[in-house]
Parts: structure tokens; C-alpha cells; sequence
């Protein structure tokens, strides 16, 4: 099971107690899990910055806070638990995380002016009230503070640091309610159905179709979501540089069987392309997703359309074959949210068309090349049910 990726934003005005607060947090969480980071605003600053020339006006520390949280999105789609304690009191900022980082519990930790001025342990209160010093926060620059945290520590010394660690662990972060994981479910279907030494199946009729009318021999194409990888091999039977990724261990062994014997050119690789970040670092000319949007959440939907565009050469395709809500078994199983259900042991999620096509242009830029809906899309022994197929466009 690929494990998610998590970021614990730890921000207070300078003293609060952040970074004891993020360190205790951390081998905390070490104990049991080692794929944790700790990073802090006072060491990040100098190596995002020459140490001579931090600016420290507001726009300033604006421009470092983003800097910290892309680089903690680079690490949380990495896998990575990242905790970073920064003063980074800035409401674009944390809108920000929340809305590009899938797993995200942000952590106010508010401690009164008093006690501040009291510790002061760096001696920058007692600087500005002297006159010494300028441009801090929460005095001559306004603190945006933090308006709907996870989480509100008042760290006044009542409390130890042991009791905030408990708070903090026992907060759900934000997006987390959302997730979907079927991993085990998959694994096992892949097993039962893959062999190691069976032959892939033929390609669907969506990987036939886009090939012979969009695809040139030589390009680079991403699969997310390849399941038992037919489509991916064919792919690369037409001269097409594939890259294919799968969050089942199962299917990729199996793959990568195969592709030691037969089809060396494709890379197989196990990962989750809902929160991956090392493909999305690559450029392609396509993207294909058949059978996998429908397989997450909207918002985590909206997340992958903003890793594809940012994949994509300008003029890459991105090519969508995903269930429809008017397919006969919308309505079954267990209610998992709008339009979502459990149902024969995994989770769906049925598209309205149009929704998905004003999110590709919203969240995305894509022009829309194609979209359709058709019953004849996507025929299986004898079921035939609507599907929605949607080709995209990277204008910029």
C-alpha cells in the first residue's frame, strides 16, 4: 500500500513556540513511521535566501512563505510527512496549501503579546520596542492570523508540550475525510486475473481510436492508472514512449514480467497518481486516463487536472474515458459522498459531463478538442454501459 503524503503547517508569530512544539512533533511521529521531515522557517530562510539579504518587508515574507509551500507540496507528493513550523501569517498563503496539498492539517499556535515579550528568547521584541529593530510581525507589519485552522494551540505555558503533541495527533487534516484508497482491492483482483505468465489483453477500443487519429510514433505518453497495462503495451507496439503508473505492487510485478521479456521500452511503475510527484515532474506530449477519474474523489480529481497541465507540453492531449452518471448501476451499493458509491467491494464516483469539462478548463486550461457520451463506448461481455470520453487540449 503506497502511504500518503502529509503536511503539518506549524505557524505563530516569532516566540509562540513553533519549532519545540514541530520538534517534539516529529520524533513523535518517527517512532513509528520513518518516511517524516521536519523543516524550519529560521533554516529554510537561509537556504531560499542569501542570509545578508532577507527581505523581511511583507511582501517579502509572502513571496518565502510560498516558496516553503511548494516545497512542502514537492514532498508531501512524495510521500513524505512533512512538518514545517514558519510565521508565514499570510491568508493567500495557507489558502493556498489547502487547495494544492491533498493532506493538510494546519496548526495555529497563538501565545499572548506578554508572555512573547517575556520569553524573547531571539530578542526581537525587546529590539523594536527599543527602536532597533524593524518589520516585525504582529507589530509594525499586520499579522494575518489564522482564520479557520485545523487546530488552536494557546501555548501561554499552561500547557506542555507533550499535551500539544496529543492535540496536534488527533487531528483529522483537512482533506483527509476525502481520500479513497482501494489498493487491496485491486491487488487482488490483479491477482486473480493476471498470471505472470499470461499474454496481455487486446486494447480497449478508446486506446484504438486516439492512436490512429492523434497519436505520433516517437512522442511521450503518461498512463495513470494502467491496470493490466493493454492499453500501455499497445501504446508502445505503435512507437509510442510510455510511462505507466498503478498503485497495485500486484500488477506492476506482473508488468514488469513482462516487460522484461517483451516490452522493454515501457516503464512500469507503482505509484498513486492522485498525489505522485515524480512523473508529474516529467514533460509528455499525452496524458491517458481510461477508467481512473471515476476512481477518486472530486477534489482529488481536480488535483491530478492540475498535475496533467503542468506535465503537458503545450499542445498535449489529455484523453478521459470515465463511467457516467447515467449508467445503470449509479445508485448502488454504499453512499460515499455526491455521486460516489461503494459497490462490489471498491469505490466509484459518477461523472456529469459537462462538470468535468468546466473543471479541465477551470483548474486546468484545456481547450476541449472532443466530448461525448455514448452507450457504445465501452461494451463488456454483455453490458454496454454509457461512458464519457473527453479529449483536452493544453492551450498555454
Amino acid at each position: 500500500m503506497i502511504n500518503k503524503g502529509l503536511l503539518y503547517w506549524i505557524t505563530g508569530l516569532p516566540g509562540s513556540g513553533k519549532s519545540t512544539i514541530g520538534m517534539a512533533l516529529y520524533y513523535r511521529i518517527r517512532e513509528s513511521h520513518q518516511n517524516v521531515i521536519l523543516l524550519d522557517g529560521n533554516n529554510l530562510k537561509s537556504i531560499i535566501e542569501d542570509a545578508e539579504d532577507v527581505d523581511y518587508s511583507a511582501e517579502g515574507r509572502k513571496t518565502r512563505a510560498m516558496k516553503y509551500a511548494e516545497i512542502c507540496k514537492l514532498l508531501t507528493n512524495q510521500h513524505m510527512i512533512v512538518i514545517c513550523c514558519t510565521v508565514s501569517m499570510n491568508e493567500q498563503v495557507r489558502e493556498w496549501n489547502r487547495q494544492n496539498i491533498e493532506r493538510y492539517a494546519e496548526i495555529y499556535i497563538e501565545t499572548p503579546k506578554e508572555v512573547l515579550e517575556k520569553r524573547d528568547n531571539r530578542g526581537i521584541y525587546s529590539g523594536f520596542l527599543n527602536g532597533c529593530i524593524n518589520d516585525v510581525v504582529g507589530y509594525d507589519i499586520k499579522a494575518d492570523i489564522p482564520s479557520r485552522p485545523n487546530l488552536k494551540i494557546v501555548n501561554d505555558g499552561k500547557l506542555s508540550v507533550d499535551e500539544c503533541v496529543d492535540m496536534i495527533l488527533d487531528v483529522i487534516p483537512s482533506n483527509l475525510y476525502e481520500e479513497t484508497d482501494d489498493t487491496d482491492y485491486w491487488n487482488q483482483y490483479y491477482a486473480d486475473v493476471n498470471a505472470p505468465d499470461a499474454a496481455p489483453q487486446e486494447p480497449s477500443d478508446f486506446a484504438r481510436s486516439i492512436t490512429e487519429k492523434y497519436l505520433v510514433k516517437g512522442n511521450r505518453l503518461l498512463e495513470l492508472g494502467c491496470g493490466n497495462g493493454r492499453d500501455s503495451i499497445y501504446f508502445d507496439q505503435n512507437g509510442i514512449n510510455v510511462v505507466a503508473i498503478d498503485s497495485s505492487s500486484q500488477t506492476i510485478k506482473t508488468l514488469n514480467k513482462w516487460r522484461s521479456d517483451n516490452y522493454r521500452s515501457v516503464l512500469f511503475a507503482c505509484d498513486d497518481f492522485t498525489c505522485t510527484n515524480a512523473v508529474y515532474q516529467q514533460l509528455f506530449d499525452y496524458v491517458y486516463s481510461r477508467f481512473t477519474l471515476h476512481s477518486i474523489t472530486e477534489l482529488q480529481e481536480i488535483g491530478v487536472i492540475r498535475n496533467v497541465s503542468n506535465a503537458l507540453n503545450k499542445g498535449g492531449l489529455f484523453f478521459i474515458e470515465v463511467r457516467s452518471v447515467n449508467d445503470d448501476i449509479y445508485g448502488m451499493g454504499e453512499a460515499a459522498g455526491r455521486d460516489a458509491y461503494i459497490y462490489n467491494g471498491h469505490y466509484r464516483r459518477f461523472i456529469r459531463k459537462n462538470e468535468m469539462v468546466e473543471r479541465l478548463k477551470k483548474y486546468g486550461g484545456f481547450e476541449i478538442v472532443y466530448s461525448e457520451e455514448d452507450r457504445s463506448f465501452a461494451r463488456y461481455k454483455d453490458m454496454d454501459p454509457p461512458v464519457i470520453r473527453i479529449i483536452a487540449r493544453k492551450s498555454n
